[in-house]
């Protein structure tokens, strides 16, 4: 046993006066694969030591002095603590070879190096003097905690190379809350994008551990991007490398993030995607957008699900409530399942000062409150200044002039204020400096000048003052005409209905797949009809102002409605047909795959059979499907049309290989039409092959393509 434990102690010496050398030469050495696969191992070998060190300096301590000097105990504490010496050496040179692969902050890295070099030492020479240290127990004690502090230091810097800065204290430091705004105050990249980012991102990409050489925390490193480029680029089809990441397959090391860390929701990947969409513009605020866009009803549904989430008062008793509302008062909950309520006045000439008295009843409750155009008076502040849960108020044409604004310091999670056409000067203003979570004020038409409240405001940067828009100068842009049918799915001749909501604005379409414009496309007019399946583009033009951006949909004609669709082949399990109705239920699948309403094949062929009760003279059939080339979704390989009244006798009536692409696309809608000469049917099998290799030119060469269809239309 002596034999073994000299062997390796000065295994052990030697590797530290080699870990001396290459940490002295480090930026001399190039690290061969097999030497990374060691230096990987560094997390998992990196405990043993830390157990040892633990377990010897415990036992050391507890054991009475008398009995450390026993032959068997110094056998085994010796042995204990040789090991101990030993794995630190041999955990230190792998995280030397970790360290030579790019991505984490140098300063923090050399920190930590020089406490595992300290480690590896300290454990060897505490071997070395164990017998005189362990005589007295005070030594062993001062020697032990300088121990434990080399190793939680050196442990904590690791911890924030690895996860995160401050990794090792987080539970006992106060938790950083993300900042609850209204979605009328929120912008884009700060309150939506960044926070998705920051969670989902940056354990891996900040400025001590940057993966790829890519740092995600502030807008220039974002723009700058990593080693394989930039993050975006919202002219490629795909929106470019993080959206290409973000999609790509689960179990492909691709895939961001990485498999085993927590994954991006549905609703998460669309904001980043959206935002992308709009030119990744990081001012671009919610309110700017179109009521019915989706990224503002999104923003909507979460911003608040997430101040909903902020409150922490009971709901109030909805007899009270009830009792509230008056001739010229509203007070209403929030939302169904929230305890907050909005209170509106709306007859200036019923309102007295009372009115906002009686609300205290319910001021833990009342977040919003709309005084607009009522004619307030000074001192209904103070009384304003008691609902204490207040985050939105409105004080628009009341006739104030600010005097008590200062009152309005007690609250705390007051977000907007709007004093728009009130007498509010700049000093009164300098009183909203008190109200610590202010993010929005609306001061257009206010005794102080835009310029006045431009100075100010820059004196006090976390508060935006919005001071109105002049657009004199402005040449404006025309929004998309608007379609008015609701039904997509048509059986017989139906008129065209367009509209747009600007007087003499002209909308042009065309029915040939071009982009329509003012000079060659046809003008729609009234007795404009749809007697065939067509896909219309529509723009808007007017004189003066920029013509629309093209708006388009899809008419299909359907003459035959089968009874049943019976699958020989299962769909993906993420996209079945439950019911086996979406084929033939004429409801749309529309641009978002995971709608419910597609049905997808992959890993098989498609494979199914229509069964209709009265046999039907048919001559076509038309899948309905989407092709989006980022996400792997292309258009079939091979279809096949069977048909006949026998389902034993089906006899082949039409093929198509339809035309693949040949680079990346915008996403788009596409129908495929089979046609074949009349023929009675009962029974209609379709066979689709999607595509079994993509191209070389696709990301994902070599793999297996999607097909996604929403409907099957006979005609």
């Amino acid at each position: 046993m002596q034999r073994w434990k000299n062997i390796i102690f000065n295994l052990t010496v030697a590797l530290n006066c080699m870990l001396l050398f290459l940490f002295l030469f480090e930026s001399h050495l190039s690290i061969p694969p097999w030497l990374q696969v060691a230096g990987r191992m560094h997390p998992l070998v990196l405990h043993f030591p830390i157990v040892l060190l633990v377990g010897y300096a415990v036992m050391v301590l507890l054991v009475p002095a008398r009995q450390t000097g026993a032959g068997d105990f110094q056998r085994v504490a010796g042995w204990l603590l040789l090991l101990t010496a030993f794995l630190s050496v041999v955990t230190a040179i792998m995280g030397l070879f970790l360290s030579r692969e790019p991505g984490y902050d140098p300063d923090t890295l050399q920190w930590h190096q020089w406490g595992g070099i300290l480690i590896s030492i300290y454990t060897l020479l505490w071997y070395v003097f164990h017998h005189r240290i362990n005589t007295r127990k005070p030594f062993t004690a001062f020697t032990a905690i300088i121990a434990f502090f080399i190793i939680v230091i050196t442990g904590h810097l690791g911890a924030g190379i690895t996860h995160g800065d401050n990794f090792l204290w987080a539970p006992v430091t106060p938790e950083k809350k993300q900042r609850v705004v209204s979605p009328e105050d929120a912008i884009v990249f700060a309150d939506m994008v960044y926070p998705i980012l920051e969670t989902k991102c940056m354990t891996c990409h900040n400025s001590k551990k940057a993966k790829g050489e890519l740092v995600m925390e502030t807008r220039e490193l974002l723009l700058k991007g990593g080693k394989n480029g930039k993050l975006w680029d919202s002219t490629e089809a795909d929106l470019g490398l993080l959206l290409r990441r973000i999609h790509t397959p689960l179990e492909q090391k691709k895939h961001m993030p990485p498999k085993g860390k927590t994954q991006l929701t549905a609703e998460e990947m669309e904001v980043i995607s959206a935002w992308i969409r709009r030119g990744a513009d990081f001012d671009l605020k919610i309110a700017s957008l179109p009521a019915d866009d989706s990224l503002r009803l999104l923003a909507v549904k979460m911003l608040r699900e997430a101040e909903i989430a902020e409150y922490d008062f009971e709901e109030p008793d909805a007899a009270l409530v009830e009792s509230l509302n008056t001739e010229n008062r509203v007070v209403s909950l929030e939302a169904l399942g929230s305890p907050a309520l909005t209170v509106s006045f709306f007859n200036s000439r019923l309102f007295q000062s009372s009115q906002l008295t009686e609300l205290e009843k319910v001021k833990k409750q009342i977040v919003t409150l709309d005084l607009a155009k009522m004619p307030l008076r000074e001192e209904d502040i103070e009384v304003i200044s008691h609902f204490e849960n207040l985050r939105r108020l409105n004080l628009s044409f009341t006739g104030i002039r600010g005097t008590n604004l200062p009152a309005l310091g007690r609250l705390k999670f007051l977000r907007t204020i709007s004093l728009s056409g009130t007498g509010v000067t700049t000093p009164a203003l300098e009183a909203l400096k008190e109200i610590q979570g202010l993010i929005t004020v609306y001061a257009w038409q206010v005794a102080a000048s835009p310029d006045e409240i431009k100075a100010f405001s820059s004196r006090i940067p976390g508060i935006r003052f919005e001071t109105g828009y002049n657009g004199d100068t402005t040449i404006l842009k025309l929004n998309p005409p608007v379609f008015l049918n609701e039904e997509k799915f048509f059986t017989k001749v139906f008129p065209l209905q367009l509209k747009h909501y600007i007087q003499g604005t002209s909308i042009r379409y065309t029915t040939d797949g071009s982009e329509p414009d003012s000079l060659l496309s046809k003008t729609f007019g009234k007795k404009d009809s749809i007697h065939e399946e067509v896909l219309v583009r529509a723009r808007a033009f007017k004189p003066g102002w920029i013509s629309s951006d093209p708006v388009e949909m899809y008419f299909y004609k359907t003459t035959y409605t089968p009874d049943t669709v019976i699958y020989r082949q299962p769909a993906d399990s993420s996209f079945p047909d439950e019911n086996s109705q979406s084929l033939i239920d004429r409801i749309e699948g529309g641009t978002n795959y995971k709608s419910g309403s597609w049905v997808a094949f992959r890993k098989n062929r498609m494979e199914c059979v229509l069964h209709f009760a009265e046999p039907v003279p048919a001559s076509s059939v038309t899948l309905s499907s989407m092709v989006d080339i980022g996400k792997y979704i292309m258009p079939a390989e091979k279809i096949e049309i069977w048909g006949g009244e026998d389902p034993q006798q089906l006899r082949m009536l039409s093929r198509v290989k339809p035309e693949q692409p040949g680079q990346y696309m915008p996403f788009y809608l596409k129908a495929f039409t089979c046609h074949f000469k009349t023929t009675k049917l009962s029974y209609l099998k379709i066979i689709v092959l999607p595509v079994q290799r993509l191209p070389n030119w696709h990301k994902g060469k070599g793999e297996k393509g999607w097909f996604f269809i929403d409907e099957v239309l006979v005609n």
